[in-house]
């Protein structure tokens, strides 16, 4: 009989263990839609979490999201005044999208354990000035780091990525970039004030955008698959030694202490090659191995010299603007259009021009200058969220309005030179 009993009392016991246990298809296999810390309660007995969560507008300061390790879904965090502190003490893994934005009170956010990440995006968090992996951050395709304090970002052991987007972090003077391949487009726009970009171990891109920033090392870039521009920048040289081709079109504009560019081993650009209203640049040179151009040249500025020695085939067509009038037109007519260099039926060539009557060249608007491409710029204010997405939704378009526009032009299509 005693015997009976203690096997029906371990029962017991067993089942009541298992009960407390969450089950498949219970809280550790559901969608949390909530707003305070205990609808994360529910769940900080699941090591492993399927589904999404989703904590829109939490009327609290503080959201902890205990126990969990491993995130199978997605995680938003979004829309809150009040929210001062999130932290994930065991979160290790999130195969999935994690955002945390619109925030303008968050102070502290600790991912100590945060190791893999599908898409992680940390925006509009204008009181944040820590970002910090400690674990080590080793695995994100797509990383956003947007309107925050932080003045620099620990942790980031990246190899590869997909896309990266840095911009509107006014506080930071210098970034480090890790990762040695990238498969889709680098944004670096509008963060602090001369900010210096560092991104030496850099091979390959798919697309580049680099504005208001004071220095740019991209000494290990080798191949760009599409378009890469520098616009509106504040370092005085441009050198990418090691760049062979790019797939797409090359924008340098409006950069106005850029005085010297070097690209020794360039030889193949199958867009444009654009160089536009860069004020202290005296002569066109630097790409002593630029063999082919397949789409066209485009050159505005006041440059007295012109040094492309190995050009071969041009495909698109070439115009020629510069206010000096040292620049010999019919010189460089004779040798690149009569000599079949450039194959294209496009030509124009003027010099001695006055600046106000020079057209923008191909991508210099679209990189952010004003009207005509004249020189403008990127709000650096913090902005509310809304006003934020708005921003994000204009540039997105203004993206893919440059995009579709730099590949008629760099085709040499409807171009009108207007001489």
């Amino acid at each position: 009989m005693v015997a009976k009993v203690s096997a029906l009392v371990l029962i017991s016991m067993a089942i009541m263990a298992t009960a407390q246990q969450p089950q498949a298809g219970g809280v550790c296999n559901t969608d949390i839609t909530g707003t305070g810390q205990g609808d994360l309660d529910k769940i900080q007995g699941c090591k492993e979490y399927h589904g999404n969560i989703v904590m829109d507008n939490p009327p609290v300061d503080r959201l902890t999201l205990s126990g969990v390790e491993q995130i199978i879904g997605n995680v938003l965090i979004k829309s809150s005044g009040s929210l001062r502190s999130f932290s994930a003490p065991q979160l290790k893994s999130v195969q999935g999208a994690l955002s945390i934005r619109e925030h303008t009170g968050l102070q502290q956010l600790d991912l100590p354990a945060l190791q893999q990440v599908t898409s992680l995006t940390l925006s509009v968090l204008p009181e944040l000035e820590n970002i910090n992996f400690p674990a080590g951050l080793s695995s994100v395709q797509d990383l956003t780091i947007e309107d925050t304090r932080a003045t620099a970002i620990g942790g980031l052991q990246l190899n590869t990525l997909n896309k990266f987007t840095l911009t509107q972090n006014t506080l930071m003077s210098v970034f480090e970039f890790p990762a040695k391949e990238m498969t889709g487009e680098l944004f670096v726009v509008g963060n602090g004030n001369n900010m210096e970009f560092k991104a030496t171990q850099l091979g390959s891109i798919q697309t580049g955008t680099f504005r208001d920033l004071g220095a740019v090392n991209l000494s290990g870039l080798a191949h760009v698959g599409g378009d890469i521009s520098f616009h509106q920048n504040d370092f005085t040289s441009l050198h990418m030694d090691n760049l062979q081709d790019i797939g797409g079109t090359m924008a340098i504009a409006n950069n106005n202490k850029l005085s010297e560019t070097s690209m020794k081993q360039l030889s193949l650009i199958r867009g444009a090659l654009s160089v536009g209203n860069n004020t202290q640049l005296t002569s066109i040179s630097g790409f002593p191995k630029l063999s082919a151009v397949h789409g066209t040249i485009d050159l505005a500025g006041g440059f007295d010299s012109y040094e492309l020695p190995a050009l071969q085939d041009v495909r698109g067509g070439m115009r020629i603007q510069t206010t000096s009038a040292k620049f010999p037109c019919p010189d460089v007519e004779k040798k690149l259009k009569s000599t079949s260099v450039v194959k294209g039926s496009l030509w124009g060539c003027k010099s001695n021009m006055d600046a106000n009557n020079m057209d923008p060249t191909i991508g210099q608007g679209a990189g952010g200058g004003g009207s005509g491409g004249s020189p403008g710029g990127m709000n650096n204010k913090k902005q509310s969220g809304k006003a934020s997405e708005a921003k994000i939704a204009e540039s997105s378009a203004s993206t893919l309005i440059q995009s579709v526009y730099l590949s008629v032009m760099a085709a040499g299509l409807a171009f009108t030179f207007g001489f």
